[in-house]
């Protein structure tokens, strides 16, 4: 029995014995195994600082004390900012633009923001915080106390974007965020680029940004400083913790809101300190970051006041790192090599650190070679300034001379006809203005006389090549100046804008409404130029039947496909335009009268073509897809609230530009002298366009297309204006032409 018992008590201990091993072997995976996987995560871990030196200038890069800085921009992938936010060029709005990847609205004035151990009059902001949003918070977490107000700014003014989206995005994938610095001045907090790291509850990971890291001074120009010591101690405790990490070096900033307290010359060697201290911190950087497992990014956000004044609104980045190589930094939102916008930084980050996209509106960047990139930036800056602070000039000197033009001939023709014929050259002067603004800006200029001597000298040249090679030298000059004119700006689109870059006549990358492909200014001039050019020749090639109109629908067609495409053109109002008006001219061509079932074929045409460029647009990678694209897939996600959105704000842009722009008096100047011209002198409007048939096809064809840009475009005035020049333009050399021959008869 007793046997029995013993036999029976070793099996269960033996039976026992794997569960014992299995109970073992589980505390062991459960209790061992996270430190192992953290071991290889802290390995594999991938790190963002982000430091904002703000009012730094990229001319401070010149001076060779700053070794530190100008070899890290040396080594760095480069690039200019856009600095356009959902309001004014101000810290808060940068900064709010920044965290929600998405041009955005700060606060008016500079963001509260505050961490444990600090008083806001007299309260503890955190537990305040805690009070205003009912939020939780974790030890050693920062808030922006002022989330409530950013939040209804964007709400108030109608702004999509979600400020604390870059914090949600590096939270929804486990990664920390932090900050450190303040631009603080006595008795006024300024810390708005902790706006920068925040979630979408307001709330940072960790970090500093009270006083500790100040020193404080009364004897000083400035009284608070950074306190470089002490910023450098907490960075090495947070280099390691946190996977964003933005650092505010904010002595510049301090330096420019006292500025006028100053005298030039303390300005002076107070910038000059500031900058001989940033120059060591970052060398003391690099050397204290491991810069095979993190990006080190140093942006200037906005520009200084004196910058603003001199139409200089570039800010500019600079990356250095992991994945980074000298270079260019370049984005799908602008397509240009050299410049990046404010709302692509999120996305950027994310992409780098391998967390989710969200809803940004910008895109991930890479780096493009370029040898010596720095001054390459520099130059691209200079150049787009210049041509910025000759276009309100020029462009308005062109739209008063075309007005006084088109007037005097309008006088000569009534009252002293025998002058006109001296006014012939200068309409094909102005008619050849576009394509020398074209011509000229293939030329690195940046000094104004230079550039208004080219411009002239290049008019003669056009203008006289135009008459020289003209047989019929009442139809030739015109037809040479608009296939010119078309033809250039077609291969330059396709080869990828080179010389629209730094046209007076194109758009501004510093004002931001576009980067990259035609620009309606630009797009009006194409559909102008090419109906009449096409009008001209089949004027010219009576003779013939077919040739002529395959010879329009060759170049209609190749018009579309470049304005369309998104690769080149990328300006579907302006496919939708030139497709009115390539349609109705070429129908007309055909002797096909307007009737019921023609509009209803052409606008089935249209739609047909414009629904197979969307869904050319929209089948690329997110990465490739034009801005329309983007638009497309935002409602798709959206639904109608997003469509609705968009219609209404390019509706209320399109009624801003009508109320102020000059581009109206242009339309409407050009329309009343085309009334007046069909009334006086009397019957000659009449005359001309009996003479020349395919002219009067092509006068309608290019009314209306300006009549649709003005319609399917957001700046569709502007489009509009342009899109009549060559019209008009076109009318009133014939009619000159056909008094002339009365005169001399």
């Amino acid at each position: 029995m007793w046997r029995r018992r013993c036999v029976i008590t070793m099996m269960k201990r033996w039976q026992a014995r794997p569960v014992v091993l299995l109970a073992v072997f589980v505390s062991f995976i459960v209790l061992w195994a996270p430190r192992f996987a953290s071991a290889k995560d802290n390995h594999d871990r991938r790190h963002v600082v982000f430091v904002v030196s703000d009012y730094l200038q990229l001319e401070d890069l010149d001076s060779a004390e700053l070794k530190n800085l100008r070899s890290f921009f040396n080594k760095a992938g480069v690039a200019l900012l856009n600095t356009n936010t959902a309001g004014s060029r101000t810290r808060p709005n940068a900064a709010a633009t920044v965290s929600a990847g998405s041009v955005a609205l700060g606060t008016v004035q500079e963001t509260l923001a505050f961490g444990p151990r600090e008083s806001y009059l007299g309260e503890d902001p955190l537990a305040l915080f805690q009070a205003r949003t009912g939020y939780r918070l974790d030890q050693g977490n920062l808030v922006v106390l002022d989330l409530p107000f950013i939040l209804r700014a964007n709400e108030t003014e109608k702004v999509k974007a979600r400020p604390g989206a870059l914090g949600e995005s590096l939270h929804k994938k486990g990664l920390l965020t932090g900050v450190l610095g303040n631009a603080d001045l006595p008795g006024l907090p300024l810390r708005s680029m902790a706006v920068v790291a925040m979630d979408r509850r307001g709330v940072i990971d960790m970090g500093d940004i009270s006083g500790d890291l100040l020193r404080i001074d009364q004897n000083n120009a400035l009284v608070y400083s950074t306190n470089y010591p002490a910023l450098k101690s907490e960075y090495l405790k947070l280099k390691n913790r946190s996977d964003f990490l933005v650092i505010e070096l904010g002595d510049l900033v301090r330096l420019e809101q006292s500025k006028q307290s100053f005298t030039d010359k303390v300005y002076q060697r107070e910038r000059s300190r500031i900058l001989q201290e940033y120059d060591e911190f970052f060398g003391w950087l690099l050397q204290n970051t491991p810069l095979d497992k993190t990006q080190v990014m140093v942006a200037s956000l906005i520009p200084t006041d004196q910058s603003n004044g001199e139409n200089r609104f570039f800010g500019f980045i600079g990356v250095l790192g992991d994945q980074i190589s000298s270079g260019l930094l370049i984005s799908p939102t602008t397509r240009r090599a050299g410049i990046v916008t404010l709302f692509d930084i999120a996305p950027s980050v994310c992409t780098y650190l391998k967390a989710p996209l969200d809803s940004f509106a910008g895109r991930p960047w890479h780096v493009q070679p370029q040898a010596d990139s720095l001054n390459y930036i520099r130059s691209m800056e200079a150049r787009t300034v210049f041509t910025s602070l000759l276009r309100p000039p020029f462009v308005k000197g062109y739209v008063i001379l075309q007005l006084v033009v088109l007037a005097s001939i309008i006088f000569c023709l009534s009252l002293r006809p025998r002058i006109g014929k001296y006014l012939s050259p200068v309409l094909l002067g102005l008619i050849s203005m576009p394509v020398v603004w074209l011509l000229v800006s293939g030329f690195p200029l940046v000094n104004t006389l230079l550039y208004v001597i080219l411009c002239l000298s290049l008019i003669v040249v056009v203008v006289f090549t135009a008459v020289k090679l003209a047989r019929n030298k009442d139809l030739d000059p015109i037809l040479f100046l608009c296939l010119t004119t078309a033809a250039i700006l077609l291969v330059d689109t396709v080869s990828g804008g080179t010389l629209q870059k730094y046209s007076v006549l194109s758009y501004d990358p510093m004002s931001g409404a576009r980067f990259y492909g035609l620009g309606n200014e630009y797009m009006g001039v194409l559909i102008g130029s090419l109906v009449m050019g096409s009008s001209l020749l089949i004027q010219r090639m009576s003779g013939y039947v077919r040739l002529p109109l395959l010879l329009t629908g060759l170049l209609f067609l190749s018009a579309a496909v470049v304005l369309g495409a998104p690769m080149w053109g990328s300006n579907f109002g302006g496919l939708l335009a030139a497709l009115t008006a390539f349609t109705y001219t070429f129908f007309r061509f055909m002797g096909i009268r307007l009737k019921w079932k023609y509009v209803l074929i052409g606008g089935l045409v249209v739609l047909v073509l414009a629904s197979g460029f969307i869904l050319w647009d929209f089948m690329r990678p997110p990465e490739l897809r034009s801005h329309f694209g983007q638009l497309i897939a935002s409602v798709q996600v959206g639904g109608y609230p997003v469509f609705n959105d968009i219609v209404v704000r390019k509706l209320a842009m399109n009624y801003r530009l009508i109320k102020y722009t000059i581009w109206t008096r242009v339309l409407l100047g050009t329309l009343l002298a085309l009334g007046i011209l069909f009334y006086r002198p009397v019957g000659i409007f009449r005359k001309v366009l009996i003479n020349n048939p395919a002219v009067a096809i092509g006068l309608e064809g290019g009314l209306i297309g300006a009549f649709a840009a003005l319609v399917f475009n957001d700046s569709g005035i502007v489009a509009a204006a342009t899109a009549i020049i060559f019209p008009a333009a076109t009318l009133f050399f014939l009619v000159l032409k056909q008094h002339e021959g009365t005169v001399a008869g």
